[in-house]
């Protein structure tokens, strides 16, 4: 399971970390995940617990526009 304090202790952007979350979530919903099991059926808990241990990683397509340039 997930530990409060990891998600209380983030300094990030906490809107993009909800956003990824989301898209994360739709993603487990639609193909399924092994790690489910483990989170009894819990998606967002599975998607949140996948970003913070940054077993999944997320950025802004702005972000990747400017390292083309």
């Amino acid at each position: 399971m997930l530990p409060v304090y990891e998600i209380i202790d983030y300094t990030g952007n906490r809107y993009l970390l909800s956003k990824a979350v989301m898209k994360r979530g739709r993603q487990i919903n639609f193909v399924g995940d092994d790690e489910l099991e483990g989170y009894d059926g819990k998606i967002v808990s599975l998607a949140m617990g996948q970003i913070l241990k940054k077993d999944i990683n997320y950025y802004l397509r702005e972000e990747e526009k400017k390292k083309e340039q």
